[in-house]
């Protein structure tokens, strides 16, 4: 089968290759899923220049979606047919973690070897490697959905849309009335905008250093977009004075942990602040403690606090009945070998996704 190749960090060392299989047979309850669909978001990018440390050679690829065309002996959570999206929380689904409606930190079964070329042995991102025309996976990382939805919109509900609406639903938990400020309204932020406006936010101030962005941010449901186009201007002051003193929730999708501690300042007291974005793993955070003090609320947020099982199929259903946009998250569509392009509309800061067909 084909796939991508990383076998370095950079984006040099990516390669495409016709001579891909499995790393291993098809367990009890595993499933074989031909993808459909794999979106190209920030984290790919992190993860091709070692942002998180992942051992090479790799399968890059975390945000996919596809048809189950083979599922194990012990497989009861879905069928041959099926239309999936699949999830990077590689859970278990019965331990105290999981039981505890948190399959996020399961842990089960750390990185493996989804995929091999040749005799060489290669590792999944996310332990999916989802730039293949095929992969395997646990059961509980294949989660059914109406097969309404396009498999290209749907990919971006595994990683983009469940990270940032999660954040709203599952972590800050957005209430009627509230204020929220967006800190980058790229893919993950116009999904936490969208989230928001859901939820009945009266007030959704998105900021971001591209003019180009405030359009996409408006019909997502930005009540106000602050440009922050010099080095000097002052995000903190300008939330203030729109929001009349502070926001509700404030979130940082970029991965900054300058405008991290700039999302501590923007909170008012008792207010929440959403670490949404991922800096590099080893990054370090420093922030006023007077900021903090006040009775705010520091959330980490690893991909939406989401429950695969119950959450995908919400979106996917909100997304059918009119109420969540995903189609206009995609820009663009290529195949295997259009990653560089879309890694480049990435770092020039679109807003929208390339989304990659495996199989044309």
């Amino acid at each position: 089968m084909q796939g991508l190749i990383q076998e370095g960090n950079g984006e040099e060392h990516v390669r495409l290759s016709d001579a891909l299989e499995h790393a291993a047979d098809l367990e009890p309850r595993q499933v074989r899923v031909e993808i459909r669909a794999a979106g190209v978001c920030g984290s790919d990018l992190s993860c091709v220049h070692g942002k998180y440390y992942m051992p090479t050679p790799l399968v890059p690829g975390h945000e996919a979606a596809g048809v189950v065309v083979e599922v194990g002996s012990a497989v009861t959570y879905c069928s041959v047919g099926d239309h999936v999206v699949l999830s990077t929380f590689g859970n278990c689904g019965h331990c105290p973690t999981c039981e505890g409606g948190d399959p996020g930190n399961c842990g089960f079964g750390g990185l493996r070897h989804t995929h091999v070329e040749g005799d060489q042995a290669l590792w999944g991102f996310a332990n999916l490697g989802a730039f293949a025309q095929e992969t395997i996976v646990h059961e509980n990382q294949a989660v059914p959905i109406p097969a309404e939805v396009p498999l290209t919109s749907a990919a971006l509900i595994g990683c983009g849309v469940m990270t940032g609406a999660g954040a709203v639903f599952n972590r800050a938990r957005v209430a009627v009335g509230d204020r929220v400020a967006v800190i980058g309204a790229g893919g993950v932020g116009l999904n936490v905008i969208q989230a928001a406006r859901l939820s009945g936010a009266s007030q959704v101030i998105a900021i971001d250093r591209a003019p180009s962005k405030e359009r996409m941010a408006t019909e997502f449901g930005a009540t106000d977009f602050l440009l922050a186009d010099s080095d000097d201007f002052d995000a903190v002051a300008a939330v203030q004075q729109v929001s009349g003193g502070g926001v509700d929730h404030a979130f940082e999708v970029v991965g900054s942990t300058k405008l991290l501690a700039d999302a501590i300042s923007m909170a008012r007291a008792g207010g929440n602040v959403c670490a949404v974005g991922v800096p590099d793993l080893t990054a370090t955070v420093t922030y006023p403690f007077q900021a903090l003090h006040q009775n705010k609320n520091l959330l980490g947020i690893r991909a939406g606090g989401g429950k695969p099982r119950r959450d995908f199929p919400l979106l996917a259903d909100l997304y059918l009945r009119g109420m969540l946009r995903l189609d206009e998250l995609v820009s663009h569509t290529a195949g295997l070998d259009g990653l560089q392009e879309a890694f480049n509309s990435l770092k020039a800061g679109a807003e929208a996704r390339t989304v990659l067909l495996p199989h044309g």
